[in-house]
C-alpha cells in the first residue's frame, strides 16, 4: 500500500494529537464527586435495601385487602345405599360462597405497620448512601495523603542527591570527610525505604478504591487532599442530627411496634364470616311437582372468651417489642450525639493545629534548615546538625500533611452525621 506525502503528513499530525492530548490518549481521571456518584450507583447494599423497601410497600397494599372469598361445591344429604340425587327430598347439589372478615381494624393496622417498616428501610437506604460516600471520601483522602507523602519524600531525596554530588566533589578536593558520604547514602536509602512503604500503602488504598468504583471505572487521581464542603454551623448541625436516617429508621420501627400492639389488641375482637349457598334439588315431590331449590345464608364469628393465655400474652409480647424499639432509638440517639460531639471537637482542634503548623511550625522549620545549610557551607555546624535539621523539616511536612488528612476525615464524618446539600 502506498501513501502520498499529504496522507503521511496527516497521519503524523493525528499521531501527535493523540500523544499530546490526554483526552484522546486516555480517559479523563475521575473527580471525587464523580467517584462518589459512581460508588453509590453500583453499591449492592443500597440497591438491596431499596428493593426491600419497595417489597414492603407492595405488601402494605396487600395487607389492606379482604381475604379471598371461598367457593364451596358439593353434594349434601346424598343416600349411601343408592347414591341417587332424586330419591330423597333433602338431597341437593350445593354451591356456596364464604367471605371472611378479619377482626376489628386488623387490615388497616397491618397496612400501617408494613408502611412504617417500608419507611424504615427507605431511611436505611439513605444511610447506606451516606456510608458509601463517607467510605469513598475516606479512601480518597488516605490515597491522596500517600501521593503527597511520596512527593515530599522524593523532594527530600532530590536534595540529598544534590548534597551527595556536592560532598563528593568536596571530598575529592579534600574538603569533606568520607563518613559524610556514607551518612548521606544511608539517609537516601532510608528515604527509599519510606517511599516503598508508602507505595505499598498506596496499593492497598487503590484496591479499596477499586472495591467501591469497580475495575471498569475510569482512572481515579486523588493527587491532593480534597476540599470537602464545610459543615453547617454547630446549632444547625445539632438540629439536623435529629433527622439522621438511622434515627428516622429506628423511629419508624418503633412506630411499627406501636401498630403491632394495636394489632395484638384486635385479637380480642371476633373474626366474622358471611356464608351464602344455593342447593339444587332433583326429582318430584308427592304432588308431582319439581322439588324447589334451597337458598341459605349464615353469619358466623368466633368467641375469644379465654384470652388469658392467648390474646393477653400476644399483647404483652407486642408491648415488649415496642419497648425494645424505643430503647434502641434512645441508644442510637446517644451514640450519634456522642459521635457528633467527638467529630465536631476533632474538626475544630485539627483546624487549629493545621493553622499552627502552616503559620508557625513549618516556617520555623524552613528557616532553621536554611540557616543550618548556610552554616554548614561555612563550616560553622557539623554535618550531623545539618541532617537533623533536614529530618526535622521532613517530619514537619509529614505531620502537617497528616493533620490536613485527619482534618478532612473529621469533616467527612461530620457531613455523614449532619448531611449536606449539593
Amino acid at each position: 500500500m502506498q501513501f502520498s506525502s499529504t496522507g503521511a503528513l496527516r497521519l503524523v499530525i493525528i499521531a501527535i494529537l493523540v500523544i499530546c492530548t490526554p483526552g484522546l490518549a486516555a480517559a479523563a481521571a475521575l473527580t471525587l464527586e464523580e467517584a462518589e456518584s459512581l460508588a453509590v450507583a453500583r453499591d449492592a447494599g443500597v440497591a438491596g435495601i431499596e428493593e426491600r423497601s419497595a417489597a414492603l410497600s407492595e405488601a402494605a397494599v396487600a395487607d389492606q385487602q379482604l381475604p379471598d372469598p371461598e367457593l364451596r361445591f358439593g353434594a349434601v344429604n346424598l343416600p349411601v345405599d343408592s347414591f341417587s340425587l332424586d330419591d330423597q327430598n333433602m338431597t341437593q347439589i350445593l354451591v356456596g360462597l364464604r367471605q371472611r372478615i378479619p377482626r376489628g381494624k386488623t387490615r388497616s393496622l397491618r397496612r400501617e405497620r408494613t408502611e412504617s417498616m417500608a419507611a424504615a428501610e427507605f431511611a436505611m437506604a439513605e444511610d447506606r448512601r451516606r456510608e458509601v460516600v463517607r467510605a469513598v471520601r475516606n479512601t480518597w483522602i488516605e490515597r491522596a495523603f500517600v501521593t503527597r507523602a511520596i512527593a515530599i519524600v522524593e523532594r527530600q531525596q532530590s536534595w540529598f542527591h544534590q548534597l551527595e554530588d556536592a560532598a563528593t566533589a568536596a571530598y575529592a578536593s579534600g574538603g569533606r570527610r568520607q563518613h559524610e558520604l556514607f551518612r548521606i547514602a544511608m539517609e537516601r536509602e532510608l528515604l527509599e525505604e519510606d517511599k516503598e512503604r508508602l507505595r505499598q500503602l498506596g496499593r492497598s488504598w487503590d484496591a479499596e478504591l477499586e472495591r467501591w468504583l469497580g475495575p471498569q471505572a475510569g482512572p481515579a487521581d486523588p493527587s491532593d487532599i480534597p476540599e470537602l464542603p464545610s459543615p453547617p454551623p454547630r446549632q444547625v448541625a445539632a438540629a439536623t442530627l435529629a433527622g439522621h436516617p438511622v434515627l428516622t429508621a429506628q423511629a419508624r420501627r418503633a412506630e411499627a411496634g406501636k401498630f403491632g400492639v394495636d394489632l395484638a389488641r384486635q385479637q380480642s375482637r371476633p373474626n366474622w364470616a358471611i356464608d351464602v349457598s344455593y342447593g339444587f334439588r332433583q326429582g318430584e315431590d308427592r304432588a308431582g311437582d319439581d322439588r324447589p331449590d334451597f337458598f341459605s345464608a349464615m353469619l358466623s364469628f368466633d368467641m375469644p372468651i379465654f384470652p388469658k393465655n392467648r390474646q393477653d400474652r400476644r399483647v404483652s409480647a407486642a408491648m415488649a417489642t415496642e419497648l425494645e424499639m424505643k430503647s434502641l432509638l434512645k441508644d442510637r440517639q446517644r451514640v450519634l450525639r456522642r459521635s457528633f460531639e467527638s467529630a465536631w471537637a476533632d474538626e475544630n482542634v485539627l483546624e487549629q493545629r493545621v493553622e499552627l503548623f502552616e503559620n508557625r511550625v513549618l516556617p520555623s522549620a524552613l528557616a532553621n534548615v536554611e540557616a543550618t545549610r548556610q552554616a554548614y557551607r561555612n563550616d560553622v555546624v557539623l554535618f550531623d546538625e545539618l541532617v537533623r535539621s533536614e529530618k526535622s523539616l521532613l517530619d514537619t511536612r509529614m505531620r502537617l500533611l497528616r493533620l490536613r488528612a485527619d482534618h478532612a476525615l473529621s469533616t467527612a464524618e461530620l457531613l455523614y452525621l449532619t448531611g449536606e446539600s449539593r
